[in-house]
């Protein structure tokens, strides 16, 4: 298993152990916990390809009002689409 180390105030260091203590498990075992939480909390929020939901139903909106349709003879005739 990695290590990890960051620097954090003596009162929340205080807080984390109290709240761990209460859990019934070590300091270590509890930032582990809430690092698993808040990383499946992102996760879900991404989907795939890196975009979020609202993003991907942005785009699937936009491409319904979108009337450019084909098919088209030559790319002059999809480029002279996609201009107006």
């Amino acid at each position: 298993m990695a290590t990890v180390s960051f620097k954090a105030s003596p009162e929340l260091k205080t807080k984390l152990e109290s709240v761990a203590q209460i859990k019934g498990i070590n300091l270590s075992a509890y930032i582990k916990l809430i690092l698993t939480a808040a990383l499946k909390d992102e996760l879900i929020k991404v989907t795939e390809n890196g975009l979020t939901v609202a993003e991907e139903l942005e785009i699937l909106a936009s491409t319904m009002d979108d009337e450019t349709t084909g098919p088209f003879t030559d790319t002059n005739e999809l480029l002279k689409s996609l201009r107006q």
